[in-house]
């Protein structure tokens, strides 16, 4: 009995770092989508600033 619940322990642990480094990654992709998307805009401003004063 004590051994059972020694081993499902460490299987929390697991699923609780799978469920951190999953929230750490979206997190990036989302920070990386943002970033990318100001860029993108910038770069819209830029081009249409230089269109109209041509």
């Amino acid at each position: 009995m004590n051994h059972r619940t020694h081993r499902r322990a460490p299987k929390r642990r697991r699923a609780r770092r799978r469920l951190i480094e999953g929230l750490g990654q979206t997190a990036f992709y989302a920070a990386s989508a943002t970033l990318t998307g100001g860029l993108v805009h910038e770069l819209l401003q830029l081009v249409h600033i230089r269109a109209s004063s041509c």
